[in-house]
């Protein structure tokens, strides 16, 4: 596969990680082009793998295009991470109150 190098002059985001999927806005600025996976990362350049086509698309990529970068939904989940919580709901009021909802985050922290 072909790979680029982009040559970045402004401070990089720090929770870019190799893997992550490096974009680009078209010349339009409102389409979102795709670049590929990142492969290697230095302070002042970033190496990209481009993804075969039609996926891959450089054709658009100019020297002020502005580059983002995706993660990968499955690598890279948030939430609270444990195995139980405990919560206890009290109302001191005497007047009349309801709990319009209570809501949970439940997913797979391990395997």
């Amino acid at each position: 596969m072909s790979q680029i190098t982009l040559n970045i002059d402004v401070k990089r985001n720090t929770s870019l990680q190799i893997g992550d999927v490096i974009y680009y806005l078209g010349t339009d600025n409102t389409t979102k082009k795709r670049i590929g996976p990142l492969v290697s990362k230095t302070n002042s350049t970033i190496v990209c793998e481009i993804d075969a086509s039609p996926v891959g698309d450089i054709s658009q990529l100019a020297s002020n295009s502005y580059i983002f970068f995706a993660k990968d939904s499955v690598i890279n989940t948030s939430g609270l991470l444990g195995y139980f919580a405990e919560i206890n709901f009290s109302n001191d009021s005497t007047e009349h109150a309801e709990l319009f909802a209570v809501n949970s985050e439940i997913f797979i922290s391990s395997n």
